[in-house]
């Protein structure tokens, strides 16, 4: 690793060299994170993370996919409503998507049997 010497300017400026500029695709607003750690002062790039921002349609495709059980499906229809979303026009749901699911009562049952096997 090349080392390269810097002038610190006034109120703390330094200027980074164009070579390390260029290497690490830093610009003018660039973020830098600082660290001083085992007697040195440390500068690296920040990256930042932007996460995805889901369209209503998406967040209502899948607050209605993870719907177990028909009531939950029934318990989730108004707020995926409440954001403007027709359910029957989700692309990648299929309109009878919910008649598929189990009852409450059925998915307990299920569920009951599941954990009887895994103790036996």
């Amino acid at each position: 690793m090349a080392t390269t010497t810097i002038k610190m300017g006034k109120r703390g400026t330094i200027v980074l060299p164009a070579k390390l500029r260029k290497q690490f695709g830093l610009q003018d607003g660039s973020l830098l994170v600082t660290e001083a750690k085992d007697g040195e002062i440390r500068i690296r790039p920040a990256f930042l993370y932007e996460p995805p921002v889901w369209s209503p349609e998406e967040t209502a495709y899948f607050i209605l996919i993870n719907s177990m059980t028909k009531e939950e499906w029934d318990r989730n229809l108004p707020d995926v409503v409440a954001m403007g979303v027709d359910p029957t026009k989700i692309e990648g749901l299929e309109p009878n998507h919910r008649d598929g699911l189990p009852t409450d009562a059925e998915w307990d049952a299920k569920m009951t049997r599941s954990s009887e096997k895994l103790i036996a």
